[in-house]
């Protein structure tokens, strides 16, 4: 263990499996600040990756690389450590704390190793003595990440338990098309500046699977998300009024969004970007669920409505989640070019 250590020392800088301490973590009793050593054993404990994990104490840090020593006077207890963490932290995180000289220097090291019971989380709540000290809720976690360390998020839970159930990775079972062109409803169609955004999925597995679907489209100055729903109203509108709106004024008067209470689909719209995400049926909790070797046209129910005032390039994103998903979520690209809107939209519309 030595030799990898020294390894460590010399030739590593910190990463998501090693960090480096100038000092040890303050275990004494009264010590006002003793969270940091919760929150980092938790962060390594939650790391999925099988190989052991480091903490380096008494090493100078520069720019995540060991520099220099600060030689530790007298170790602290490793059974010390050991029921403080479990104290707050469950399961019971595995770890040794040892001693190793290093050119004259006393150094120290955890190697947190063979923690297969993820997630590791606060069993009750945590407070620093001091008021600006650490403070950690129950039910908190945290994984580490590069040289930093954050919260445990929901496709961390998700890929966490995809793991430990042993479940196959689904996320290369679906495959998603996209089509943009005209509408059923003969009132948009005759608007030829408003084009159909569909979304088609295919489940190409022998297994039902059920999915969260959001679609992201980003705005641009030529062309704009809106609610086909909230268009059709504007039409029936104009058509009261008899008169009819340029159709620079749909860009600029479909807002704020309207939101279809019937056909499971929510807008929502920002300056970049509109969201259009499929909500769970009355009654259930799944938004989508695709039939084994099934193909499910238009999604998103004929709500996706793209307004132009000239041809434009278009950039989509289609987030897909489920708990059968190693990684939680999966991100799938979709981009038109401006000549490719063009040939799509009527030229004495525009």
């Amino acid at each position: 263990m030595k030799e990898t250590i020294v390894n460590l020392i010399e030739n590593e800088s910190e990463n998501t499996k090693l960090d480096f301490k100038l000092e040890q973590y303050p275990i004494e009793k009264g010590n006002i600040k003793k969270g940091e050593f919760l929150k980092d054993m938790c962060a390594f404990a939650n790391l999925m990756n099988k190989e052991d994990k480091f903490i380096i104490i008494g090493a100078k840090e520069k720019n995540g690389v060991a520099v220099g020593f600060k030689p530790i006077d007298e170790l602290h207890d490793q059974a010390s450590y050991q029921q403080f963490l479990n104290q707050y932290i469950e399961p019971e995180i595995n770890f040794e704390y040892k001693e190793i000289i290093h050119q004259g220097n006393r150094l120290a090291y955890f190697r947190i190793f063979n923690n297969d019971k993820r997630p590791y989380l606060f069993k009750k709540e945590y407070r620093d003595n001091d008021a600006k000290g650490n403070q950690y809720r129950t039910g908190t976690g945290f994984v580490r990440t590069g040289t930093s360390t954050r919260e445990l998020r929901r496709e961390d839970f998700e890929k966490i338990y995809t793991e430990r159930l042993g479940t196959k990775d689904r996320s290369e079972d679906i495959n998603f098309k996209v089509t943009l062109g005209t509408f059923k409803s003969s009132e948009l169609n005759r608007l030829g500046y408003i084009k159909h955004l569909r979304v088609d999925v295919e489940n190409v597995s022998n297994t039902s699977i059920d999915l969260h679907v959001e679609a992201k489209i980003y705005n641009t100055n030529s062309v704009k998300a809106g609610c086909t729903q909230n268009l059709e109203a504007k039409i029936h509108e104009d058509e009261r009024n008899k008169s009819m709106f340029a159709h620079t004024s749909y860009l600029n008067n479909i807002y704020p969004p309207f939101i279809p209470i019937d056909m499971n689909v929510e807008f929502q719209n920002h300056s970049a970007y509109a969201i259009y995400e499929i909500t769970p049926q009355k009654g259930t909790h799944t938004a989508l669920r695709l039939k084994q070797k099934g193909i499910t046209t238009d999604i998103f129910n004929g709500q996706i409505a793209l307004i132009f005032s000239q041809p434009s390039e278009i950039k989509i994103e289609i987030i897909v989640r489920s708990n059968e998903f190693a990684d939680g979520k999966k991100t799938i690209h979709f981009d038109y070019t401006k000549e490719e809107t063009k040939e799509l939209l009527d030229p004495w519309d525009l």
